[in-house]
């Protein structure tokens, strides 16, 4: 008889990893370059109350910077990077040896790193900043907008609306059209042709002293409040 036997052998493999930490931060429409690692950033681990300053001093490392310029100002997006403190895999290699001899099977070392997708971020980071440009433009139209129609609205009661109608409905002194159906171009057009003398329905000699009062400006701005309180009316109407 052959006798068989078994022999484990165990061996502790140990190594020595180093781990990157990694994250991305970030300022918007900042005008000076010379205050900007002073700036808190936003996003990332800086959350709006961390400066580059700040993280150098927690032990981060600037691994990246990326400028893009916006009129007066700068968008600026930094990745950070910081080293984890080595640590300590144990492999264990468990060998069963049997008579006669196998070959040992090799050691399997087992590695982990902790890491993000740079480029997934950047790009998520540019869409958030192209999101608040689009927004920040639309705001600006709203507010322009806005000022122009209370303007309109202060010279249309002062001096067309007890003639016109409280919205521009009425042809006044039955000649002339109802001036909240004109476009710009009309409504435009009109006014210089009755301050020029060659426009005139029956009734240019009451208009003509208006008109002649009257800027570019302020024929945009009474346009733009006739269509907002028209187009308000529109949407009353629909809702019924």
């Amino acid at each position: 008889m052959r006798l068989l036997t078994t022999l484990t052998l165990t061996s502790m493999l140990t190594l020595s990893i180093a781990a990157a930490q990694t994250t991305m931060c970030f300022k918007q429409n900042h005008k000076d370059m010379a205050t900007i690692e002073q700036t808190n950033l936003d996003g990332g681990l800086c959350k709006g109350s961390k400066s580059v300053d700040d993280m150098k001093k927690d032990g981060w490392l600037i691994d990246d910077i990326k400028i893009t310029s916006k009129e007066n100002a700068n968008n600026y997006i930094y990745i950070f990077k910081k080293a984890e403190p080595k640590k300590e895999v144990v492999v264990q290699k468990v060998v069963p040896v049997v008579q006669p001899v196998t070959p040992a099977v090799p050691a399997t070392k087992q590695v982990v790193v902790s890491n993000i997708d740079e480029a997934a971020l950047e790009e998520k980071i540019l869409q958030r900043l192209e999101q608040r440009k689009k927004e920040e433009i639309a705001l600006k139209k709203q507010q322009i907008y806005f000022r122009k129609s209370k303007s309109g609205e202060k010279l249309y009661k002062n001096k067309c609306q007890s003639c016109h109608g409280q919205k521009g409905e009425i042809p006044s002194r039955n000649v002339s059209r109802e001036i909240n159906k004109l476009n710009l171009q009309d409504f435009t057009i009109s006014i210089r042709d009755y301050n020029n003398g060659t426009y005139d329905r029956g009734m240019a000699f009451v208009m003509k002293p208006y008109a002649t009062l009257m800027t570019d400006q302020d024929v945009k701005n009474v346009y733009v409040y006739l269509r907002s309180i028209n187009q308000k009316k529109k949407k009353e109407e629909t809702k019924k």
